[in-house]
């Protein structure tokens, strides 16, 4: 075929030729049988060489313009021989290497009086001229392996962006087809992160074209929890564990699909009393199954696990894409949220059956006893309305002052098969300011939970603080114990098992 395209473009040109010159009496006009053989009839390509032929016109006479016509017409000829065409689908990066590639051929051959450039040469030239008409051919020559080499380099570079999304767009569609579904949007996804990167002329028609694909893929995944309302005590592990299944079609009875990454999240409670997130990822088992065990919680009340599709992974390769494809983006991620399974639970607490003992000393600012209870009373108030079994004890200083031990041990002896657990501490003034107007006073204190029949500590507070303000000393004193009470008394209703 190449041969052909060649000899197409040379004859057209020597029919116009020869066609003037039948209009013309001017002496010197050249016949068909003057042109050397290797214009109508170019050489065989050998193992080592490649011949080009190109032919150029010029009407007013001009050599150098038909010469630069016919080295145009050898380039083209060359780049019919890579066999890469530009498109719609053509990236710039292909588009400059190829035009780099014909633009130094172009140029040698116009510039060079030995027109060679690397392994090509022009090896014949041959001008005609009748009258005004000037015609140049020229004959090239370009080394065989070494062109084979620029053709499968820029091949490569015509089909590596295009590769890049159609490879994983197509991947998606097979996958789609065997019900793969999570494994399609992920290739989808990939499809359109390098879509969003790419420079060619369509990218943005590419990209969305796969968001949408990956849409409907994560459409079609469907979460059930298998079961609910599940019940613990604190700090111990569920009897059974939470169940989700993921299937392909809709109901518990649909088609399960494996191999699906699910992230869990659910609260647990921080050292310092405060309530944060956890979060796990685990891969469907073959059944389509997560069977996942909550690990003891420490704290009391209901709360949620949250089960959903986990494509994290995958959405952070779109996380830099330009503005005006964020649309698509933000569409496939609420279809992405809307896959999420929540399971309720409650963690409970025997605390509440347990007769518990309080004593709890307030100190002023010498650490003497201020002779009266606001702490205590801040914690029996949270607890009784709780529904605690709590009752105050008379506040021993000599008691407190004897170390955990001699505190547990003297109220067990003091009141036998009474109490079975003892709320005990101190709580003092740790910071005291009286502007002329408001007086500030902040108390800090550790107050522990203990058992009385082992000697276990159950809860500690830490060293907590409170700060409260009055119009006077009395009043702020008053209101920071009690409020530091209810605090504490609040942290022990959420842990004690």
């Amino acid at each position: 075929m190449k041969k052909i395209a060649y000899l197409s473009n040379i004859t057209g040109i020597i029919i116009l030729t020869l066609s003037l010159f039948a209009c013309s009496s001017t002496p010197g006009t050249v016949d068909k049988q003057q042109l050397p053989s290797w214009v109508t009839m170019p050489p065989a390509d050998t193992s080592d060489t490649v011949y080009f032929v190109g032919a150029g016109s010029d009407s007013n006479g001009d050599a150098a313009m038909a010469r630069t016509m016919a080295g145009s017409d050898v380039v083209s000829s060359i780049t019919r021989f890579l066999g890469v065409k530009v498109s719609s689908e053509t990236t710039v990066t292909a588009k400059d290497t190829l035009d780099k590639f014909t633009s130094t051929l172009d140029q040698t051959i116009k510039e060079t009086s030995s027109a060679k450039v690397g392994d090509f040469k022009i090896v014949e030239s041959f001008t005609e001229k009748n009258g005004s008409i000037v015609n140049v051919y020229l004959l090239g020559a370009y080394d065989k392996n070494a062109l084979l080499e620029e053709q499968s380099r820029i091949k490569a570079v015509f089909a590596e962006q295009k590769a890049a999304i159609s490879g994983p767009e197509a991947e998606g569609d097979s996958l789609m087809k065997t019900g793969a579904y999570y494994e399609a949007a992920v290739k989808y996804i990939e499809a359109a992160s390098a879509a969003s990167t790419s420079d060619l002329d369509n990218a943005d028609i590419k990209f969305e074209r796969n968001m949408n694909k990956a849409r409907k893929a994560v459409g079609v995944i469907n979460l059930y929890n298998l079961n609910n309302n599940l019940n613990a005590f604190i700090k111990q592990t569920f009897e059974e564990p939470f169940r989700l299944i993921i299937t392909g079609t809709p109901g518990t009875d649909g088609k399960a699909l494996s191999g699906v990454p699910v992230r869990i999240s659910y609260k647990i409670m921080r050292p310092n009393g405060r309530k944060s997130i956890k979060i796990e990822s685990v891969v469907i088992n073959p059944e389509g199954r997560i069977l996942f065990t909550r690990p003891p919680a420490n704290f009391v009340g209901t709360e949620r696990v949250i089960m959903s599709l986990d494509l994290s992974g995958s959405l952070e390769a779109l996380e830099n894409i330009p503005d005006r494809l964020y649309p698509q983006l933000e569409a496939l991620e609420q279809v992405v949220k809307s896959k999420s399974v929540g399971f309720t639970y409650s963690i409970i607490s025997r605390a509440k059956e347990v007769a518990t003992a309080v004593m709890i000393m307030d100190q002023d600012n010498s650490g003497s006893s201020t002779g009266k209870s606001e702490t205590a009373s801040g914690v029996l108030e949270v607890l009784t309305a709780e529904g605690f079994s709590v009752r105050s004890i008379a506040v021993e200083p000599s008691v407190l002052q004897s170390g955990d031990a001699g505190i547990i041990k003297t109220i067990s002896r003091k009141y036998p098969d009474q109490f079975e657990r003892l709320i005990f501490g101190t709580v003092g003034i740790s910071d005291f300011q009286n502007d002329g107007e408001r007086v500030t006073v902040k108390v800090s204190g550790d107050i522990k939970v203990v058992d009385l029949e082992d000697g276990v500590i159950l809860y500690t507070s830490g060293n907590r603080f409170k700060t409260a303000m009055g119009n006077n000393a009395a009043s702020a004193m008053s209101t920071a114990f009690k409020q530091f009470g209810k605090v504490v008394g609040e942290s022990m209703a959420n842990s004690l098992p």
